[in-house]
């Protein structure tokens, strides 16, 4: 693997992903929602706690794999829930009808001839807290697209905890009722945090420069939130570098530490 100047980059690169035993426990249930076509699964958390890098983790896992067909959806802002069904079928290579109806029939008939070749045919959506009410009746118009035991759609979510009070909405009930479960994703522990750190550094073949009192700091700077953690890691990495220096400046953790925004 190339070395890199930015070892501990926000993006959400799922490689460099170290995986914790929150992180393991939502990857369990989810792959279980969809190897069994349970149709729809939901993965929940606060800002920077790692939402998008788990799911593009999954969407990578499962695109790789030939019996699956996969479609991520990273920011689903659109007007209507007609345009959005228009980008879900373009995303899995269907051409845009001029009515819902139709378009509707259009990605039916694909769910079926997917699942008589036995595809499994995935939808991911991030930033799903931006769903309106009219566009999550859209998913779960779509999960109505079903065999007798299995569905021809799954769909993940992933999403800030506002999407869990919108599911909560008594106009979105029936949605909710077909969750099969919740993923909610933890804060870092000391030891999380520790460890993934070095897993960053050894991703970038770089020595570690943080002592473990600098990583207690910073964990106490950031509460155990990664990408709060990513964040003054980077910009204690550069500052050593510019010093030249053989470790992380402590000194400077809690000066910056109140001006990491997550």
């Amino acid at each position: 693997m190339a070395k890199t100047e930015t070892p501990f980059s926000i993006s959400p690169n799922p490689l460099s992903l170290h995986l914790t035993d929150s992180l393991r426990a939502v990857l369990h249930k989810t792959r279980y929602t969809i190897n069994h076509r349970q149709g729809l699964s939901c993965i929940l958390g606060d800002v920077g706690l790692g939402k998008s890098t788990i799911l593009r983790y999954l969407w990578s896992e499962y695109d790789a794999r030939d019996e699956f067909n996969t479609f991520l959806m990273p920011t689903p802002n659109f007007p209507s829930p007609f345009a959005m069904l228009k980008e879900i079928c373009l995303g899995f290579g269907l051409e845009p009808k001029s009515s819902r109806n139709a378009q509707e029939r259009l990605f039916n008939d694909f769910l079926a001839s997917e699942f008589a070749a036995d595809k499994n045919v995935i939808l991911f959506i991030d930033e799903a807290q931006n769903l309106d009410n009219k566009q999550l009746e859209l998913i779960r118009a779509l999960l109505n697209f079903e065999t007798n035991e299995e569905k021809l759609i799954q769909i993940v979510l992933a999403g800030q905890l506002e999407l869990k009070t919108k599911l909560d909405n008594k106009r979105n009930k029936y949605l909710k009722s077909r969750i099969v479960m919740y993923s909610t994703l933890n804060a870092l522990t000391l030891a999380e945090t520790k460890t993934m750190v070095a897993t960053k550094c050894e991703y970038a073949e770089i020595a570690n420069p943080f002592t473990d009192e600098a990583i207690e700091r910073i964990y106490n700077q950031t509460a155990g939130i990664p990408r709060a953690v990513l964040k003054m890691c980077a910009y204690l990495y550069v500052l050593m570098k510019e010093y030249k220096l053989d470790e992380i400046p402590i000194e400077e953790i809690e000066h910056i530490g109140e001006e990491v925004a997550v």
